[in-house]
């Protein structure tokens, strides 16, 4: 028989498409670990949730381990995954949180630091997207000023891809590079927690307005 669990902050998950981008919320109604997990969706994008086919789901309050499951049926507005295995490696630094806030970049010109403005576009373990009235070069190593964490980190990153969306505005991936197992610990349980704050599960949710000056 699946043992149901109770409902509480501890057992709320965050449920991730195979893109890696954050989807939703659901309440788990049976063991962690367990080959078979009831999902009951909960929030604004529950709806959002029933669509997936498959899932990857982190919980909120706790991000280090992910699980990958199979939706096999959806009765009473739950998913029933099969297939439910533990994901192994650097998976979570990839699961990703659409999610804007004001920040800068700081990059070394002639050995002087100069700083740039940027707007996130979404934010991970692992790397970051955003967006810079800035050319920067594909390889190029410098730090971001990441303010969803207290206190705020500054973090090295290398510029992965670049795109121009405009005559003055650019979109870049990056990805972090030597962060600390600690820094990793600090931004992943940012990410989660600012999510369950809002009280929202909409990938893109409001503006924060952190390390705008």
């Amino acid at each position: 028989m699946l043992q149901k669990k109770s409902e509480d902050k501890n057992n709320v998950w965050m449920l991730f498409d195979t893109a890696y981008t954050l989807v939703g919320q659901a309440v788990m109604e049976t063991q962690e670990g367990d080959s078979i997990a009831v999902m009951r969706p909960i929030g604004e994008n529950a709806d959002d949730v029933r669509q997936l086919h498959i899932v990857l789901f982190s919980r909120a309050e706790d991000p280090k381990v992910v699980y990958r499951g199979e939706v096999g049926a959806k009765r009473g507005g739950k998913l029933y995954l099969e297939l439910v295995t533990r994901l192994e490696g650097d998976t979570r630094r990839q699961l990703r949180v659409r999610m804007q806030f004001h920040s800068k970049l700081i990059r070394m010109q002639e050995q002087q630091p100069f700083r740039v403005p940027l707007v996130s576009v979404d934010l991970s373990g692992g790397g970051i997207a955003f967006q810079c009235p800035s050319k920067l070069e594909i390889g190029e190593v410098c730090e971001v000023v990441v303010p969803v964490t207290y206190p705020m980190l500054v973090l090295k990153m290398q510029i992965l891809r670049r795109e121009q969306v405009s005559s003055l505005k650019w979109q870049y991936s990056a990805k972090f590079v030597d962060l600390a197992h600690e820094e990793e610990a600090c931004l992943m349980q940012a990410i989660f927690s600012e999510q369950w704050r809002r009280g929202k599960c909409r990938a893109v949710s409001g503006v924060y307005e952190g390390g705008k000056n």
